[in-house]
């Protein structure tokens, strides 16, 4: 049988067909089931090599281009007759065409007999080169084992595996079984990877070990199956993650697209709803202020409120800064804008100055003693009630001369030299009687009036609430008339009360200590008080004698009672039942 026979394919030079010619014939002829076939089918395969290598330089003279003829078969003619029939045809020739047959015959023979013997020797020669090819590849394996990856050695190895050399020898025996053996006890970083380089080196194929292959060569591909496996999951799980990654920088790209268009339309609606309030303001300040031009309205940074601030100027007073505020609210449901500016403020404090005024404004604060709250006032603060008919008369001429003045209808009037100022301002304490708040318009109010009203409520507010800082002189002074105001009181509960001279013993004026009746709410229950003012408290216990020490300060008292003491001035009003409890 000739090595084209052997292989199962027609005379060929392309080494490919032989290559895959001689890997589906190793598949059904094993070298330890079926040696001698083995060894057959492989030197048949490097003749048929050699054969294509010859034939690729050129030469076709070789003795591969009879080597299919090499059989006993090889004897038969071209028409499929033997050389007995043509002998016997042959016969009735001549002797001497006998004879040159005959002779021809005989170089045929020793010809073949020549041939068969060369190829004896190149099968011969080609297993020594083949064993020490075998050598080779066990010394590298062995010297390839190591504790860590060696990315040279991997590379080397991944070249010498696709070379022809290693082709030549991978199904050999002793190197199948030494794969099969080693392979899983080579500790090396990247022992997965080494094997897959030996997978595609042997051309193995998922599942095909149960009916093809047998002993070293099924151990070793069950071995390199592992890898196989792994790196299949390892594939999947990575393609499963750039998938499972692209989808989350499709989401995240989406998020930051919908993030940016939701900042582009906030910040649109936010510029928007500036200029808007910028708008709003201009058109207050132009309604307020009708006969005053305002210079265009500066930004400042936001409140924390969400409110908008602006600077701007009047073009009659550039040297006055203007700060405005704009201010959302909600009326009902609907969106409104609320204006709070200091123009008034920052104009009458300008003219007050001009005019030796102290002035300044009260601030929209609950105020303290009495939970309400209230308004914000352009405010002007007299010095002392001693001085306050030149202070009055100033006032008045400010009003006069100044015709800008006439936009504020409201101005507060009272000092901070007092005890309890916000008393002083407002009149009264937990609805307790006093006087009037001390709020006027000053538009048209004459000096005198002004100068009246304040002294007033001074006296009042003197009387109610710092009693023990009273001279003598202003007993004189405020007697009659406080005596006259006392007359409104007697309906409430209390008693008079009259003030001696301790010099002389002149009795200087008499007026009534009232006590008002207070409602409190105490754990959700209500619960009747009586309260009076700290300044009636000096005078009710005054009258029973208490044993009472004025501060030198002025800032209020002290009465001890059965070695206790206790201080009064801190606050405007006194509870009246404890008072009557201890005297």
């Amino acid at each position: 049988m000739n090595i084209w026979t052997i292989l199962g394919i027609s005379r060929t030079s392309d080494k490919k067909s032989i290559k895959r010619a001689y890997a589906a014939r190793t598949r059904e002829i094993h070298p330890e089931e079926k040696p001698e076939e083995f060894k057959v089918l492989h030197e048949a395969y490097q003749a048929a090599l050699e054969y294509a290598e010859f034939v690729s330089l050129g030469n076709r003279q070789s003795l591969f281009l009879d080597r299919d003829v090499f059989t006993d078969e090889d004897a038969e003619g071209e028409n499929g007759e033997s050389r007995d029939e043509r002998n016997t045809e042959e016969r009735d020739t001549d002797e001497r065409d006998t004879e040159e047959r005959n002779a021809e015959e005989r170089d045929i023979g020793q010809e073949s007999g020549q041939e068969e013997e060369e190829l004896l020797t190149y099968f011969a020669d080609n297993q020594e080169k083949q064993q020490k090819l075998v050598d080779a590849f066990i010394k590298n394996w062995q010297e390839f084992k190591g504790p860590y990856r060696n990315p040279e050695g991997m590379a080397w190895w991944r070249e010498y595996l696709a070379s022809e050399a290693f082709q030549n020898i991978k199904f050999h025996a002793r190197i199948l079984h030494v794969l099969a053996e080693e392979m899983e006890h080579k500790f090396f970083y990247g022992l997965d990877e080494a094997k897959m380089l030996f997978w595609d080196a042997y051309g193995f194929q998922d599942g095909e070990e149960e009916n093809t292959f047998q002993g070293d060569r099924k151990r070793l591909y069950q071995c390199l199956h592992q890898a196989f496996v792994k790196q299949q999951k390892n594939a999947k799980d990575k393609a499963q993650a750039v998938r499972h990654e692209k989808k989350i920088h499709i989401f995240a790209g989406i998020a930051v697209a919908v993030f940016a268009v939701i900042c582009i339309i906030v910040s649109v609606n936010h510029y928007r709803q500036k200029g808007n309030d910028c708008r709003f303001l201009m058109d207050y300040m132009a309604g307020q202020y009708p006969y005053t031009s305002f210079s265009e309205p500066e930004r400042q940074p936001d409140e924390n409120d969400g409110s908008s601030s602006y600077t701007m100027y009047a073009s009659a007073h550039p040297d006055l800064v203007i700060t405005a505020k704009v201010e959302h609210r909600y009326v009902e449901g609907k969106k409104t804008r609320r204006v709070t500016e200091d123009y008034k403020q920052q104009l009458f404090a300008y003219y007050a100055s001009q005019y030796g005024l102290d002035a300044g404004w009260t601030a929209d604060e609950e105020e303290p003693y009495g939970g309400r709250q209230r308004n914000i006032y352009n405010t002007l603060f007299y010095p002392d009630i001693d001085q306050i008919d030149s202070f009055c008369e100033n006032v008045e001429k400010m009003f006069r001369e100044q015709e800008e003045l006439q936009m504020i209808p409201e101005v507060a009037v009272y000092t901070e030299s007092v005890l309890f100022p916000q008393v002083l301002l407002y009149g009264s304490v937990f609805d307790l009687a006093s006087f009037d708040s001390q709020i006027y318009d000053l538009r048209d109010m004459e000096a005198s009036e002004l100068a009246a009203k304040l002294r007033n409520n001074y006296m009042i507010y003197m009387f109610q609430y710092e009693s023990w800082n009273i001279t003598t002189e202003q007993y004189r002074e405020w007697g009659a008339e406080y005596e006259k105001f006392c007359e409104r009181l007697v309906n409430d509960d209390g008693d008079w009360h009259e003030v001696y001279d301790p010099v002389t013993g002149e009795r200087l004026c008499r007026f009534y200590i009232p006590t008002y009746e207070y409602v409190e709410y105490y754990h959700g229950a209500i619960i009747p008080a009586r309260w009076i003012t700290v300044g009636n408290a000096y005078y009710f216990l005054q009258e029973r004698e208490a044993n009472l020490t004025v501060n030198e300060d002025g800032s209020g008292f002290a009465v001890k009672f059965y070695g206790s003491l206790t201080s009064f001035g801190k606050e405007p009003v006194v509870k009246f039942d404890d008072l009557r409890k201890c005297y």
